[in-house]
């Protein structure tokens, strides 16, 4: 089945169950909310455990009528009070099925693992250990130079960034992260132990390597998702952002901005690494750069032997 259908067969479900006026009020003045559904990851809230049956009553005779299970082993209540977990019996169906309460290990919504709160110990355990995972893959491949790190970015920093926003990351444990990095490309012949640090994560097109570091790919998407909020005009979302769920003081462009010239800065003022930067400062361009930006250079050929030690000079 494609998803584009799947969610047409699901829409009556969600307009059912918006027209029942139970739920749980973000404030006496708010619309409640009984649940969030995306594709076929369902939540459903009520003000308390005993008001929960009829959503869930809706949920079973829509599941019947289209013939489809909703997987109710699957299932868990999760009771709180003061935002806080309390202990629950779980909730009786009619056919005598049992919906028992939530474990210590949680649940995982929409990829995210949750209880009272995010569970963000284990998620950053779980993140962390994904993404190394990717990254020593792809170095061990025999992709060129362009190539892996594309794939890097795409394939292995892309676990982190669905994460921004959701998982409280911490400067130390980002930049932990990308310090494994650069050991881990620097062990596969990737990149030199006395490369320069910023240069790697400048654009191609800048004389770069291009590579997306945690810190930054983070910060961004916590800025684009706080300006996503501060722009749209959805109730639940506007409740979000008047409840500060996100803060960022500096907008996506200033930011992406201000750290592109911190970088090229950075890289000059080396004294080694900067001097190349000054040599060719007159000839440096676009068609100079077009070897870097198509990347066919394998991840060996960067180096260049100059005195019997290797030295990166871009």
């Amino acid at each position: 089945m494609s998803p584009l259908l799947f969610i047409v067969i699901m829409l009556p479900l969600t307009l059912v169950l918006r027209r029942m006026r139970a739920g749980y009020r973000l404030a006496k003045d708010m619309t409640p909310i009984n649940h969030l559904l995306f594709m076929d990851d369902l939540k459903l809230y009520e003000a308390n455990k005993d008001q929960l049956n009829s959503p869930f009553q809706v949920v079973r005779i829509f599941s019947q009528d289209i013939k489809m299970s909703f997987g109710l082993e699957k299932c868990a209540v999760l009771e709180m009070r003061r935002g806080r977990q309390v202990d629950s019996s779980g909730i009786n169906l009619p056919d005598d099925q049992h919906i028992g309460e939530i474990g210590e290990e949680g649940y995982k919504y929409l990829g995210i693992l949750q209880l009272d709160q995010n569970l963000n110990t284990k998620m950053k355990v779980k993140i962390t250990s994904e993404y190394i995972r990717r990254v020593k893959k792809l170095c061990r491949s025999k992709l060129n130079g362009g190539n892996l790190i594309g794939g890097i970015n795409t394939w292995a920093v892309g676990v982190v960034r669905y994460s921004a926003g959701m998982v409280d990351w911490t400067m130390e444990e980002m930049a932990s992260m990308d310090r494994r990095t650069r050991k881990i490309l620097a062990m596969n012949g990737c990149l030199h132990t006395r490369s320069n640090v910023a240069r790697l994560y400048l654009p191609r097109k800048e004389g770069g390597r291009g590579l997306i570091g945690i810190e930054e790919c983070v910060r961004k998407e916590r800025k684009s998702l706080y300006g996503y909020l501060r722009e749209s005009t959805e109730w639940m979302l506007q409740a979000a952002m008047k409840e500060k769920v996100i803060v960022e003081e500096e907008n996506l462009q200033d930011y992406e901005r201000r750290i592109k010239e911190e970088k090229v800065k950075s890289w000059k003022e080396k004294a080694l690494h900067g001097e190349f930067v000054q040599q060719t400062a007159a000839i440096a361009g676009e068609e100079s750069r077009r070897s870097l930006r198509n990347g066919f250079l394998k991840k060996r050929d960067r180096r260049l032997d100059t005195k019997g030690v290797n030295v990166d000079l871009y």
